[in-house]
């Protein structure tokens, strides 16, 4: 039977109705709107091919949630999560981009209070629930804090930032250690041959606490936290070094350059100081909300704002920063885009230095209100075959000009007027979201695909 937490639904849409606002990006009115409360430190969220959004609480439980409907779902409690120090528990998840066969999803979380491990699961849809679990990388060192933890999966290869464990920074510069570092596995958990080091999982070293990581651009972006000064946005780059604990920030000293021509390091494109303590971190590639296009949207913790970085064209550089929602919800732990180009975010005002109030914690919708509808999945539309593989047809039910597709990372991929049938033989395996717009380019539809 399956388990939905309606209660947990329902007070969610109260307040959803009671706490919309809104951000004037100049062309573009955006609505911020509380669409989930009283939840227990979401750490990560993560879109599934499902078309829920997935997220871990602090605690150990998985919930998903219908970004549409707003609808949570209790899906699983993980039964030996260690809860100690400065938040440590359960932290990332990343969904297999074939989720709607694999059926996996990979979790990780400290299981003593000194060590941590990747773990496996199969989705049970039938009885919504997690089976079948297997540790991925088992024993692997934590500490109080500075855990990382965010997880990307490209391809057959899963990506994890760790930071140093907060008491041993040495560690971070230490090849014989996987702390401090961005490790490359297979997706079984063991090491892929082309790493920069025969058999290591290392990636990158000279990290002190990586706390969020997307990829967009062809390029894997990572935030990290500093000590009181220089947090960073970084590239993450096969086999540079990121310089902790000698380097912090750019290298601008004589003895941080000395180092950085030695050691192949990489200099952050972004610095803060002091410190803001900048958390999760999405790439926004959307039309929807055309000012962010092109952009890293962060979540900020410290400062409790929600930062947007303009990229360059290629995706290098930062050439623009803007900050929204300060002191609006308190501490944001993670931001994620969906294919359709809205945004959520979620608060981390229960874990060890929040100050919540009742509604804590709380997942927030936000989107360009002018350009989708209450409930695009309830179009009639039909599209054709699923799973797709050269052409898809498109029988709409009402009047449809344009449509795109999204990737699950949210960039788009294709647009154009309508037409009948739309060539898919150069997208990539995997699930896209298909978009359906009026002639003003207002949401009418939307479907998922999934291409061979």
């Amino acid at each position: 039977m399956r388990k939905i937490t309606t209660f947990i639904t329902l007070t969610a849409f109260f307040i959803a109705a009671e706490s919309r606002s809104q951000i004037n990006l100049g062309s573009t009115i955006l609505q911020h709107t509380v669409v989930a409360s009283g939840l227990n430190v979401p750490w990560d969220m993560a879109y599934g091919a499902d078309g829920w959004i997935w997220f871990t609480e602090l605690s150990g439980n998985i919930k998903r949630m219908n970004p549409d409907t707003f609808q949570i779902e209790q899906v699983f409690t993980i039964g030996d999560v260690a809860l100690f120090g400065f938040s440590v528990g359960l932290h990332s998840i990343v969904m297999d981009p074939d989720f709607n066969n694999t059926h996996y999803l990979y979790v990780h979380y400290a299981y003593t209070n000194t060590t941590s491990k990747i773990v496996r699961y199969e989705y049970d849809a039938l009885n919504n629930t997690l089976i079948n679990p297997t540790i991925i990388l088992g024993n692997i060192p934590a500490g109080v804090s500075h855990n990382g933890s965010r997880m990307v999966i490209l391809g057959d290869k899963l990506f994890i930032c760790l930071g140093d464990t907060y008491s041993t920074p040495a560690v971070a510069q230490n090849t014989s250690s996987i702390n401090g570092k961005v490790l490359r596995m297979n997706l079984d958990g063991s090491i892929p041959d082309d790493n920069p080091t025969a058999g290591s999982y290392l990636w990158t070293l000279g990290h002190r606490n990586p706390q969020g990581m997307c990829y967009g651009n062809g390029m894997l972006y990572s935030s990290e936290h500093g000590t009181a000064n220089n947090d960073e946005i970084n590239i993450i780059e096969a086999g540079r070094n990121y310089g902790w604990p000698t380097v912090e920030g750019v290298c601008n000293t004589a003895a941080e350059i000395t180092f950085c021509n030695a050691n192949n390091v990489k200099e952050p494109i972004k610095t803060w100081s002091p410190s803001i303590a900048p958390a999760g971190i999405d790439l926004y590639q959307n039309t929807a909300i055309p000012e962010w296009d092109n952009s890293l949207l962060v979540a900020v913790l410290k400062n409790k704002q929600l930062i947007q970085l303009k990229l360059s064209e290629d995706g290098t550089q930062i050439t623009q920063q803007n900050i929204y929602l300060t002191n609006t919800y308190g501490r944001l732990r993670d931001v994620l885009v969906i294919p359709d180009g809205r945004v959520f975010l979620c608060t981390s005002n229960r874990d060890y230095a929040g100050t919540p109030v009742a509604a804590d914690d709380r997942i927030i919708e936000l989107k360009n209100n002018a350009l989708g509808i209450q409930n695009p999945d309830a179009s009639k539309a039909v599209v054709y075959p699923i799973p797709a593989g050269n052409l898809i047809h498109i029988e709409p039910d009402t009047g449809v000009y344009w449509i795109s597709i999204i990737s699950m990372e949210g960039k788009e991929i294709y647009a154009g007027k309508y037409t009948p049938s739309v060539s898919v033989s150069a997208f990539a395996s995997g699930m896209y979201s298909l978009q359906l717009m009026d002639a003003d380019k207002k949401i009418v539809g939307r479907r998922k695909i999934l291409m061979k």
